[in-house]
C-alpha cells in the first residue's frame, strides 16, 4: 500500500516495511526509497512450547503445513497451531521473501491475523501456536525461537548473524522537498535515530 500511495502521489510519504521490488521501481522510476530503520522478524511461540531453535528450512516447513506436529521437531507430540499475517502485510510478505522463498506458500489452515500484536495475542493465548512478528513486539507473553541457532535480537539482527531481518522505508514520488524532506531529515538525525532504538528497531545511521 505504501508503494502504491506514493507512486500514485495519494500520499506524501508511503511505508514499505519490506524490499521494495525492481518491478515496482521499474514501473515508476521516481519513487524515492530511503531506508530509515531495519527491523528483525522474530519467530514466537506460546510458553508451552518447549522447542528452542529451529533452521530456517524447518520454519519454512512448519509454515507451509508440511511440517505439522512438534514431534517432529523435537517436541512433544502436539499438533502446531500455525499464525500468520494477512496478505498484503508488509511483514508477511517480508517473511515470504526471506523464509519462504518462490516455491513455498504459507499454509491456507493458518490462522490470519490483521497486526504483529494481534498475532502476539493469538499465539501467548493459544496453546501450542506458532506465529511471527516484529522483534519492536516481542514482549513476556510470548517466547522467541532460535533461528539457525542465532537468537532473535537487536544485536544480532544489526550484525548480520540473524537471518530475518528486513527494512523500513519511507517512499516518495521524486525527491523529498519543504516539510517533507524536513521530516525525513530528522527521522535520519541522532534525536530520530534514538526513537527508532527506543522503538526496538535498529538504527541506520549514527
Amino acid at each position: 500500500m505504501g508503494v502504491k500511495a506514493a507512486a500514485e502521489k495519494t500520499a506524501d510519504i508511503g511505508m514499505a516495511s519490506r524490499e521494495v521490488k525492481a518491478e515496482e521501481t521499474q514501473a515508476t522510476p521516481e519513487l524515492n526509497v530511503v531506508v530509515v530503520a531495519r527491523d528483525g522478524i522474530a519467530v514466537v511461540v506460546n510458553s508451552d512450547v518447549t522447542v528452542e531453535d529451529l533452521s530456517l528450512e524447518q520454519v519454512r516447513d512448519i509454515f507451509s503445513g508440511k511440517i505439522t506436529n512438534w514431534s517432529e521437531v523435537g517436541g512433544p507430540d502436539q499438533p502446531m497451531i500455525v499464525v500468520s499475517r494477512e496478505e498484503g502485510s508488509g511483514t508477511r510478505a517480508a517473511f515470504e521473501e526471506m523464509v519462504m522463498g518462490k516455491d513455498a506458500l504459507i499454509a491456507d489452515t493458518a490462522i490470519l491475523q490483521p497486526s504483529n500484536g494481534a498475532i502476539r495475542t493469538t499465539v501467548s493465548t493459544t496453546p501450542h501456536s506458532i506465529g511471527y512478528i516484529s522483534m519492536g513486539y516481542i514482549d513476556d507473553t510470548v517466547k522467541t525461537v532460535k533461528i539457525n541457532g542465532v537468537e532473535p535480537s537487536e544485536e544480532n539482527a544489526a550484525n548480520g548473524t540473524f537471518p530475518i531481518v528486513r527494512p523500513l522505508n519511507l517512499i516518495t514520488f521524486g525527491e523529498p522537498t519543504g516539510v517533507v524532506k524536513a521530516f525525513m531529515d530528522f527521522v535520519l538525525s541522532p534525536e530520530g535515530q534514538a526513537l527508532v532504538v527506543e522503538e526496538g528497531y535498529i538504527a541506520v545511521t549514527k
